[in-house]
């Protein structure tokens, strides 16, 4: 089972020379690795600060009968001073979910993300006046390839439901399976769920 994930490594080096932890040794994280293709994320509830059921999180890599893999798309908290839901997006981006690991000889969950860039829209809000919801796209690098990182897993605060933008014309090799890795832009589906409307729309 491969992720095909040539940046992991160096992602990995980052993580730790940036100072995000004490773990010693870290020039080795990536030599093994304990590896989740799905967990359950809880949170609270909007209005009242309740717990919500769980929901699960996928990250599942290129297989035979799914040749692109399954991986969710997540808020991510980039800001620790602003809090999901109550903030909205604000201090928090849209990222995919690619693999839920932590390093053999330690304790620290971490997740690999390709992030997403909210296109601006004309209206103060940044959402499109046609409907109501925020766009994005694929966050590229100077390489043209997906920008991704290294976070600490407890970043992660809810799934997130997006929804291919096909404009005109789809691409042509488009199926069920390959939507979201043969499209550029999406809609960030603020109706997915009632929370989750709450988050995006009363903040």
């Amino acid at each position: 089972m491969t992720y095909q994930l040539p940046s992991l490594e160096g992602a990995i080096a980052t993580f730790f020379a940036n100072g995000n932890t004490c773990f010693q040794g870290h020039e080795h994280a990536t030599n093994k690795l304990y590896i989740w293709h799905k967990v359950h994320v809880q949170q609270l509830s909007y209005h009242d600060r309740n717990l919500l059921l769980p929901q699960t999180l996928h990250a599942i890599p290129p297989l035979s009968m799914n040749p692109y893999g399954r991986y969710d798309s997540v808020i991510i908290s980039i800001h620790p001073q602003h809090e999901w839901p109550r903030s909205g997006l604000a201090g928090h981006s849209v990222s995919q979910l690619h693999i839920i690991f932590c390093p053999l000889c330690s304790d620290l969950f971490l997740a690999y993300v390709k992030h997403f860039n909210i296109v601006p829209q004309s209206s103060p809000t940044n959402v499109s006046p046609a409907t109501g919801m925020h766009m994005l796209k694929w966050a590229v690098g100077g390489n043209g390839q997906h920008v991704g990182e290294v976070i600490p897993f407890t970043h992660i605060h809810s799934p997130a439901h997006l929804v291919p933008n096909f404009r005109h014309v789809a691409h042509s090799h488009l199926t069920s399976l390959s939507s979201y890795e043969l499209s550029n832009d999406f809609w960030l589906n603020k109706y997915f769920s009632k929370e989750f409307y709450y988050a995006l729309s009363l903040t």
